[in-house]
C-alpha cells in the first residue's frame, strides 16, 4: 500500500577552473574595480565562429558564470559590459 521511500541522489557539482582553458586564446579581459568577478573572452580553439565567455572569480579561479556567443556579436557584448562599467584589462 505505502511506497517505498526513496532518497534523492544528490548531484555533483561540477566545478570549472579558468586554467582549464589555458590552451585556448584570450581575445579579452575585462575587469571591474571593487568587483570580485574578471570576465574572459575566449575563442574556441574547434570553430572559431564561436567565443566562450567565462565570469570567473578573481582570487581562485573558478568560474561563476559560462556563455557562448558568436564571433560577430563580440563589439556589441563588450560595447555593453563597458556602458555597465567594465574596463579592458592591461
Amino acid at each position: 500500500m505505502y511506497k517505498k521511500f526513496k532518497a534523492k541522489k544528490v548531484k555533483e557539482k561540477i566545478t570549472e577552473n579558468i586554467k582549464d582553458f589555458s590552451e585556448n586564446k584570450v581575445l579579452y579581459t575585462l575587469t571591474k574595480s571593487h568587483s570580485p568577478q574578471t570576465i574572459v573572452f575566449i575563442e574556441d580553439k574547434e570553430d572559431p565562429w564561436f567565443v566562450y565567455v567565462k565570469y570567473f572569480k578573481t582570487k581562485t579561479g573558478t568560474i561563476v558564470y559560462s556563455s557562448m556567443i558568436i564571433a560577430g556579436d563580440l563589439e556589441t557584448q563588450l560595447s555593453h559590459l563597458q556602458r555597465l562599467g567594465w574596463e579592458f584589462k592591461k
